[in-house]
């Protein structure tokens, strides 16, 4: 194409590699326990480990305080997204969120709305004027600044558990890719099960966790795994299947209602030249390749969750779970 790549302007801390300065050995986030075997490493010393009681794989050294990584300059986040806060470009993940959208009304239309992990608001926008009271609650005062700044949002600079919401006060809560960012996710469902009212609604959508591990082999078998950042894990600290995912959500009084597969992300490569995330669709010549591939995943994993009667298989891009408390 005659293009030379260039750096990608990040907004955030994220780093190539980690040394062990950076990270902190921790427990299992699902049962607790100590055992694990190793499966993978990225970017130099995190650990992918799928823990030898529960299943889980979860990250193992991870970075100490791993939602830093969002908390970075303004001036660069602006640059990434200027495009869509002017209202003149898409978020290249609008698509799946409004589908997230789609489901949640399925199951409550109206009432109060919380989304946790807000970002700069890309998806909560999307929720505006459709009927729901909306609110959300964001730890980076940069990105929080941005949602209220460009977009209107009612959103709180805080942690969920620091926000001061009332018990039994929201309808809806939604955590969008988001909950495989949460080191404590015992300590998260903890809050959500007191601020969510008797009837209400959890809304969870997550990475597949065996996919990554498809990803993985299938680099392992065409030599191509120095290529890839497969686990994200210098911010994705948990990796659910939709059995530890379910198991998690019940240990904090929850049951998933329904568990369903979202469509995949179709994450551009136009960044690569032009040195911005969000603001430019890639042309078909340069990602045509990547968009079939997810396309053909997704396609498959729909079949394998029907001949696995309703279970998320390996070939699921991601886990949609539809939660209710249990009384």
């Amino acid at each position: 194409m005659g293009f030379d790549k260039i750096d990608y302007i990040r907004g955030g801390k994220q780093k190539a590699l980690y040394g062990d300065c950076d990270v902190i050995s921790v427990l299992c986030p699902l049962c607790q326990m100590s055992g694990y075997k190793e499966i993978y490493k990225e970017r130099g010393v995190l650990g992918i480990v799928k823990c030898s009681s529960c299943g889980l794989i979860y990250v193992n050294p991870r970075l100490k305080s791993p939602e830093e990584a969002y908390w970075g300059d303004s001036e660069k986040y602006f640059e990434e997204a200027r495009l869509i806060f002017e209202g003149k470009a898409k978020h290249h993940r609008d698509e799946n969120y409004l589908e997230d959208i789609r489901i949640i009304q399925r199951y409550k239309p109206t009432g109060k709305f919380l989304d946790i992990g807000t970002n700069m608001g890309f998806f909560l926008r999307l929720t505006k004027g459709l009927g729901w009271d909306i609110h959300g609650v964001e730890p980076s005062s940069t990105l929080s600044e941005m949602a209220r700044r460009y977009f209107g949002l009612n959103v709180k600079t805080a942690f969920l558990e620091n926000a001061g919401f009332a018990g039994d006060f929201f309808d809806v809560i939604t955590l969008i890719d988001v909950f495989e960012h949460l080191p404590q996710p015992k300590k998260i469902l903890n809050e959500i099960h007191r601020i969510l009212k008797p009837d209400g609604l959890l809304f969870i959508k997550v990475p597949n966790g065996l996919f990554n591990l498809l990803k993985l082999n299938l680099a392992r078998i065409t030599g191509k795994l120095k290529d890839y950042d497969i686990f994200d894990s210098y911010e994705h600290v948990v990796h659910y299947s939709q059995d530890t995912l379910k198991l998690t959500l019940k240990n904090s009084g929850f049951e998933a209602i329904k568990v369903l597969i979202g469509k995949p992300v179709q994450i551009p490569v136009w960044h690569k030249y032009v040195g911005h995330y969000y603001q430019y669709p890639s042309p078909w010549a340069l990602d045509f390749k990547h968009r079939i591939g997810r396309e053909f995943f997704y396609l498959i994993s729909l079949l394998e969750y029907r001949l696995r009667l309703n279970k998320v298989g390996y070939f699921a891009p991601n886990i949609i779970a539809v939660a209710k408390k249990i009384i």
